[in-house]
């Protein structure tokens, strides 16, 4: 059986520029990729656009394509994702799952869901942070009666006029939900922790443009600065902020903590009446397919700056694996090129 140089876990922006990397450095590899190339983004709910305008959103060597200080659709990141594998012929097999990943001594052993299986000398886990949307327990203390959806929610018409529909979880993603439902029904939004709502767009500028200028987006995660960021925890979405959401008719409570029937329970004793709820609360790792224990525990996987405890088993495209631009395309050159020198390090080494 061939033995490849590295296997990559993953096709998004992350999966893609290592690729791309490893291609430039005669690496043999290759990518695998459970959906298609692009498909998080292109199945992502409609109209959901980033935070980050077009100028950040281009991985290295290809261009984002239209306006730069525009912000593009979700289903125009995928489409771009698209065009980079293709302008780089980059080696991806597509619609093909790892279902186990384990290691003997011939080096790291992929099984695949169409039955077969390779052999890499190291491996890349490329997955992303936003893997298995999360759905909390008390969401079974509702109704049958009452409509229920995740962040996979692929269009807001599945949600009836004038319905009563709570989203729990105030992120970018809850928060776009919200304004595109406002006007059509009784909308509450979840908060949790208070945190700062600043605008994408700050004296004519991506505000991404300021904290790059200003060294923040690329502090290091143990430095001051940053572990200011991490604490607070800022979104920038100053447009579906508190005030904005509250104009257009969202009422804003505070956190849910259980449900009962037809209402959702918050924690100063009050309740909501509601017909379904969103669930935003963010996103679980799926580590299932990870048969290396010490490299995974309850909280997901298991590194530091994308090094695993497995020596030739890395992992890229996670919040604040070295700065504040991990897990954003912002962060796609520093963090493979990070991850990548270690990886050469130890191909080096098995050779």
């Amino acid at each position: 059986m061939k033995i490849v140089d590295c296997a990559i876990v993953g096709a998004g922006q992350y999966g893609l520029f290592a690729a791309k990397s490893l291609n430039d450095s005669n690496h043999d590899y290759v990518v695998l990729e459970k959906q298609g190339i692009g498909d998080v983004w292109l199945n992502r709910l409609e109209g959901m656009r980033l935070f980050t305008s077009r100028q950040f959103c281009g991985l290295p060597g290809l261009v984002f394509p239209g306006s730069p200080n525009d912000f593009p659709t979700a289903h125009e990141m995928g489409e771009y994702l698209i065009d980079y594998a293709r302008h780089f012929k980059l080696n991806v097999r597509e619609h093909v799952e790892v279902v186990c990943l384990e290691k003997d001594t011939d080096g790291f052993i992929v099984n695949l869901s169409d039955g077969s299986e390779l052999i890499a000398k190291s491996v890349i886990n490329a997955t992303g942070s936003n893997q298995k949307p999360y759905v909390p327990l008390i969401s079974k203390e509702l109704s049958d009666e009452v409509m229920q959806f995740d962040s996979s929610l692929k269009s807001l018409s599945d949600l009836p006029d004038n319905s009563c529909v709570a989203i729990v979880g105030d992120g970018a993603t809850g928060r776009q939900i919200a304004s595109g439902l406002a006007s059509r029904c009784d909308v509450t939004l979840s908060t949790g922790r208070s945190r700062a709502l600043p605008s994408n767009i700050i004296l004519g500028r991506d505000i991404f443009w300021w904290l790059k200028k200003l060294g923040i987006l690329y502090a290091d995660r143990k430095s001051i600065v940053a572990k200011i960021l991490q604490r607070r925890n800022p979104v920038p979405c100053g447009q579906y902020n508190n005030k904005k959401l509250s104009n257009s008719g969202v009422k804003i409570v505070g956190r849910t903590v259980n449900c009962s029937g037809h209402k959702i329970l918050l924690e100063d004793g009050n309740a909501v009446e509601i017909d379904a709820v969103i669930w935003t609360s963010g996103y679980r790792d799926d580590t299932q397919w990870l048969s290396i224990e010490n490299c995974k525990n309850e909280k997901g996987f298991v590194h530091d700056y994308g090094v695993t405890p497995e020596p030739g088993l890395y992992i890229i495209g996670r919040k604040w694996l070295s700065c504040r631009a991990s897990e954003l395309v912002l962060g796609v050159e520093r963090d493979v090129q990070l991850v990548l020198r270690q990886l050469q390090i130890y191909l080096c080494g098995i050779t």
